[in-house]
C-alpha cells in the first residue's frame, strides 16, 4: 500500500490484453496486486491469498469463489505449486489465509519475507508447516528452484518506515514475470539490489510509479528490460483523487496511456498470454 500522491497525466486509449497463438504461460489477475503466473504444468500465486479486509473495502479481495478455488487448487488454480508474498501489509499478505492454505496443500512451496513469521505464528503456524516455507532474508538477493519454477528474490524499497518488501522474478515455461510488490525507490537502491536492466517478459508494478514522473520512469527503464508493463494495485472503489482522470472508470485508461506496451489485466480471473 502507498500513500503517494497521484500526479495528473493526459488520458489515452486503453490497451487490452491480446492472446498470441502458440504460447502457454499466462498472467491472471486475482485481486488488487494479486496475480497468478500460470504455466502448462505449474503455476505461481503472488500476493493472492487474502481473506480478511483490513482497509474497509479500499483494496479488493478475491471473491469467495476464487478463495475456495485457491484453497482447493481447482479451476484456474489446478496446477498451483508455489505461493509467494511480497510484504506483510494486509492488502498483499494474509497470515490467516496463508496458514489455512498450508494446512490443505502439503505439496505447495511457499516463499515469504522473513518478517512475516511472527504473524504466521500468531495464527497457529506449526513447526511442520514452518518447515515448508522459505523465509527470504531482508536486503539479500536469493534464488530458489521448485520443480521447473525459478523464484528470484530482490530487495525493493517500499519507502520510509515500511516493512521488508520482496520483488520477485518468476520464471515459468521459459517466460519471466517481475512483481515489485509496493515500490517507493530509487535507481541507486535497485542497482544495489542487483536490479540492473533485468530482462523480463512482463513487469508488474503499481500503476502510480512512473506516471508522469520522469525520474521514476527512467528508474523503471534502466532497472528492467521489459517487453510489457502490467499496472497493478487499482483501488476497489471510487475516491476523490480519481476525478483528475475523469473518474473511477477512466483511471485504468490513464494508467495504460502512461507506459509503452502497457496491458491492463485488472478483472478477477482475467488473463493475458506472454
Amino acid at each position: 500500500m502507498s500513500s503517494k500522491t497521484i500526479p495528473i497525466i493526459s488520458s489515452c486509449a486503453l490497451l487490452f490484453a491480446v492472446s498470441a497463438p502458440g504460447q502457454t504461460t499466462e498472467i491472471c489477475h486475482v485481486a488488487n496486486a494479486g496475480f497468478l503466473v500460470k504455466g502448462e504444468k505449474t503455476s505461481v500465486l503472488i500476493d493472492g491469498l487474502m481473506i480478511e479486509d483490513q482497509y474497509e473495502g479500499r483494496f479488493a479481495l478475491p471473491s469467495q469463489e476464487t478463495q475456495e478455488q485457491m484453497m482447493k487448487r481447482t479451476n484456474l488454480y489446478d496446477n498451483l505449486s508455489v505461493v509467494v508474498a511480497t510484504h506483510l501489509h494486509g492488502d498483499h499478505f494474509d497470515p490467516k489465509a496463508t496458514v489455512a492454505h498450508l494446512r490443505t496443500n502439503p505439496t505447495v512451496n511457499y516463499v515469504l519475507p522473513a518478517d512475516t513469521l511472527s504473524s504466521l505464528e500468531a495464527n497457529g503456524l506449526t513447526q511442520e508447516e514452518q518447515s515448508r516455507i522459505t523465509f527470504a532474508p531482508d536486503n539479500t538477493q536469493s534464488s530458489y528452484n521448485f520443480d521447473g519454477v525459478t523464484v528470484e528474490v530482490y530487495d525493493i524499497d517500499h519507502g520510509p518506515n515500511m516493512p521488508q518488501n520482496n520483488g520477485y522474478r518468476i520464471s515459468v515455461d521459459g517466460k519471466s514475470v517481475f512483481h515489485t510488490g509496493d515500490i517507493n525507490t530509487t535507481r541507486d537502491q535497485l542497482s544495489g539490489s542487483g536490479v540492473n536492466a533485468l530482462a523480463v517478459d512482463a513487469l508488474l508494478i503499481p500503476f502510480w510509479f512512473g506516471m508522469n514522473d520522469n525520474e521514476q520512469r527512467a528508474t523503471i527503464d534502466e532497472s528492467w528490460s521489459y517487453t510489457r508493463i502490467v499496472p497493478t494495485h487499482f483501488s476497489a472503489k471510487p475516491a476523490a483523487w480519481m476525478e483528475q482522470f475523469g473518474g473511477f472508470g477512466k483511471l485504468k485508461q490513464a494508467a495504460a496511456a502512461a507506459f509503452d506496451n502497457a496491458v491492463i489485466v485488472a478483472n478477477e480471473g482475467e488473463c493475458t498470454k506472454l
